[in-house]
């Protein structure tokens, strides 16, 4: 005797359906589009200064920071003023066109901010901007 055999039962999935893998995907996506935004708003608090002329976008450039303490920051790391020397003057080695944009909190002193353009100026830049935040009005 044999056994009676029913084609239906042979036949093996013969397609994937990649939907929630798609959706997994997306969920993903987002996630890393919502942490990769939080983590630009890492920066140095600084309250800079407001101008009624305020450019809307600052050039490519080197961000140097004061911070209220008088602490210097180089690209958003620490440094003291000899290491933001050498720093700056290797930058303008290699591209001598090289832009610092300078951000220094509204509390410090004229004297602190001038200090940092001394600074700026002595290690060879040439092109150097103020941050400052657009007023209102």
């Amino acid at each position: 005797m044999a056994a009676a055999t029913d084609s239906d039962d042979e036949d093996g999935i013969t397609s994937i359906n990649i939907t929630p893998l798609v959706d997994v995907f997306l969920v993903l996506l987002i996630l890393v589009m919502i942490t990769s935004s939080l983590l630009n708003q890492g920066e140095i608090p600084v309250s800079v200064p407001k101008a009624a002329n305020a450019g809307e976008q600052a050039p490519k450039a080197s961000g140097l920071a004061m911070d209220l303490q008088r602490r210097i920051f180089l690209d958003g790391r620490e440094t003291d003023s000899a290491s933001l020397a050498a720093l700056l003057r290797g930058k303008v080695a290699a591209d001598s066109s090289h832009q610092v944009l300078i951000a220094a909190d509204r509390g410090l002193l004229y004297e602190d901010v001038t200090r940092l353009l001394d600074w700026v100026r002595g290690a060879g830049v040439r092109k150097y901007a103020l941050k400052v935040a657009r007023s209102e009005g």
